[in-house]
């Protein structure tokens, strides 16, 4: 199985003019697939969108539908025409009901399908596709350029089929996949060294130990935060990470194992870990600090230690004086 994680919120840029968040994800996920998408709409299309929104859902409810007939294919020109095809008359039926232009739904496209241990992916414009595999992030795709400097190939481009990036293949050893439009490229990835940040690599791993609603509502907080003061564009993300079977919850894991998680020396007394684990445990519940320092029998300022070392490792929330775990548990023995 695999974990999702998707935002977009809206750039300084559009905040001051008014103008809605043309970042759009969108994502499906059954038993035997998952598929994420991500598009940017064109800046200078006023109803983009419209057009972002309309192509992520298309793509993810297409390959849900056709994965296998797409995957056996062989001539990667037929799919793409193919593809374009379907995604333009889906365009076109908005432009109708919108009464409007089809370019003035122009955007960026960028997808990953992944049923059972095949994948497909496909890129249109710019943005960046990366992976994670054996622990290290690699590029996928990077960003394709227009005709002119600072351009890019939309969905409504003429030269579309012939810009797009398709790839299919076999999972492997490969853990995770991570779409970002440029407005989040600004603050994940290098354009000089081709690179992407290992923050990527963080926010995987927690996808795999805290359930993905809470870490989906720290990523749109650290984005509305932090990510769009270092741009004046939209940023959207998505992700896609495989679950880590051999995690059964905190309570589950070794001492060694534990200390690896709370990233504390290994040497550390048992006595210094049943402290993390009752205060753990008590948090499954919301708790003040006196009530939490009250329950594990310590003062306050030594179980705030404790607290700020959690929260610090993102594995607690904290709403006005209250805390609580966001880590999976799984307590039942």
């Amino acid at each position: 199985m695999w974990n999702i994680i998707q935002c977009a919120v809206q750039g300084r840029g559009h905040k001051k003019s008014n103008t809605p968040c043309q970042d759009k994800t969108y994502s499906i996920s059954t038993n035997n697939m998952q598929i994420i998408a991500l598009a940017d709409g064109a800046g200078s299309a006023k109803l983009s969108h419209y057009g972002a929104e309309t192509v992520t859902k298309f793509i993810c409810i297409e390959l849900a539908k056709n994965f296998d007939i797409y995957f056996s294919n062989n001539n990667g020109v037929i799919v793409k025409q193919q593809l374009i095809k379907k995604l333009l008359k889906n365009l076109n039926e908005k432009a109708l009901e919108l009464k409007c232009a089809l370019n003035e739904l122009a955007s960026t496209l960028l997808f990953v399908a992944i049923k059972n241990e095949q994948f497909i992916i496909a890129h249109i414009g710019d943005g960046v596709i990366g992976y994670l595999k054996n622990n290290n992030l690699k590029i996928a795709s990077q960003p394709e350029n227009g005709e002119f400097i600072n351009t890019t190939v939309f969905t409504t481009s003429k030269n579309v089929i012939m810009s797009m990036k398709l790839f299919k293949g076999y999972l492997g050893q490969i853990q995770g996949f991570v779409l970002m439009s440029d407005g989040t490229e600004t603050s994940f990835y290098n354009k000089k060294e081709h690179k992407l940040a290992d923050i990527l690599k963080k926010i995987m791993h927690l996808s795999t130990i805290i359930s993905s609603t809470s870490l989906q509502k720290q990523l749109k907080q650290s984005f509305e935060n932090i990510i769009i003061k270092s741009t004046t564009d939209d940023c959207s993300i998505a992700m896609l990470v495989k679950q880590n079977k051999d995690f059964q919850g905190y309570m589950q894991l070794s001492n060694i194992q534990k200390c690896i998680l709370l990233q504390i020396n290994p040497k550390t007394k048992k006595r210094i870990i049943k402290r993390y684990d009752d205060i753990l445990i008590n948090l499954i519940n919301k708790q003040s600090l006196s009530q939490i320092a009250h329950r594990i029998h310590l003062k306050n300022k030594y179980t705030k230690k404790y607290i700020n070392k959690l929260y610090s490792l993102n594995y607690i929330e904290k709403h006005n004086f209250y805390y609580h775990t966001i880590l999976i548990m799984n307590t039942q023995y």
